[in-house]
């Protein structure tokens, strides 16, 4: 997924953002949202728009540990 990466000035980020900043899906942000597997949206508009400040997304994402492919966490593929 490459898409422009989105402003981290910009006041609020839809799960759109969220997903280009990620460099995943629209689908793999709303799944790891409806899985906890990401920080709470820091707000929502109408009924159905999420929306979190840059800096929550930056933040977890840095911090975020990482698997690798043999699903060991700090470790990736040799091969």
């Amino acid at each position: 997924m490459t898409t422009e990466s989105p402003n981290p000035a910009a006041e609020w980020w839809t799960t759109t953002e969220v997903a280009a900043y990620l460099d995943v899906s629209v689908s793999t942000v709303s799944g790891y949202r409806r899985r906890g597997q990401m920080p709470e949206p820091d707000s929502k508009l109408g009924s159905r728009t999420w929306l979190w400040r840059p800096g929550t997304i930056i933040n977890w994402q840095q911090n975020r540990p990482r698997v690798g492919a043999r699903g060991e966490e700090g470790q990736a593929s040799d091969s």
